[in-house]
């Protein structure tokens, strides 16, 4: 069966389009994640993602790496609808950095097979030789960037490595391919804060250096403002504001926090009004 793509070169690196999700669907216990989002990222938009616990925000991510599939709704990116393609297919386009520095190596492998695992993986089917001298070499050149010297450990194992160390790790193995998406869930929450300022560093020099087109989920309302060209905030499975250009630029903490109890408050209203 042919794929579905949409033939524009100027079309959205990332088409979120009305997409709904719900968990145990007509039970008791049913929980909608996300009602009807639509989000549209342009190649070289960097979005972060802020909101309440129980938003929407990881199911966001999720729906996009193909791990969740949605009730409603379709995922395309680059023009090609992978709303139904199980995630390992999904993979070949995404890059995809966890919360836990744990979640995305293998600590029993070393650098350089951690790293030739994530080359091969936006790779088609075949066979492939793990790491050869050129791509030892490209390995190198990417982990210099970090300045952690890890372009001279390649063959120890990643188990050995520091949560800050194989968070950096991560992050080379999610963006060096230059994947159409990458995927960021809160990876700095799990670290101390000086660890944390190094990652965030690191996450902007890489996506300017790939150019990247990045969607990125943080707890933290100083990196939201930090990081990125746009905001969005979500509530209750919504996209409830979206800041841009110098409306983000001049945006606080402050202004983020009231902006929410104005908008929450009036969504309570509204519905003590309909109900």
């Amino acid at each position: 069966m042919p794929e579905t793509t949409v033939s524009a070169r100027t079309r959205p690196m990332l088409e979120v389009r009305n997409v709904s999700k719900a968990f145990f669907q007509h039970t008791i216990n049913e929980k909608i994640a996300l009602r009807d989002v639509t989000l549209e990222l342009e190649p070289g938009d960097f979005v972060t993602v802020i909101g309440s616990n129980g938003a929407g925000k990881s199911t966001l991510l999720n729906v996009v790496a193909g791990r969740y599939r949605p009730e409603l709704g379709s995922v395309w990116i680059d023009g090609l609808d992978v709303t139904k393609h199980p995630d390992y297919k999904v993979a070949r386009y995404v890059g995809r950095v966890f919360q836990d520095p744990m979640a995305g190596t293998s600590p029993h492998l070393t650098i350089e097979e951690n790293l030739a695992i994530a080359w091969a993986r936006t790779r088609g089917r075949g066979l492939h030789l793990g790491v050869s001298r050129a791509r030892k070499a490209e390995f190198r050149e990417e982990l210099k960037s970090l300045e952690l010297g890890l372009e001279n450990r390649l063959t120890a194992r990643v188990g050995l490595l520091s949560g800050g160390q194989r968070q950096a790790l991560s992050l080379v193995m999610a963006s060096f391919t230059k994947p159409r998406i990458l995927l960021l869930d809160e990876h700095t929450a799990a670290l101390d804060p000086q660890r944390a300022a190094l990652i965030t560093r690191l996450t902007r020099e890489m996506v300017e250096r790939h150019a990247l087109t990045t969607l990125m989920v943080t707890h933290n309302m100083e990196q939201a403002l930090e990081l990125g060209n746009r905001l969005i905030m979500m509530h209750e499975g919504r996209i409830i504001l979206e800041l841009a250009g110098d409306d983000k630029r001049a945006a606080t903490v402050a202004d983020l926090l009231a902006q929410f109890d104005q908008i929450k408050g009036a969504q309570l209203s509204d519905r003590t009004m309909l109900g």
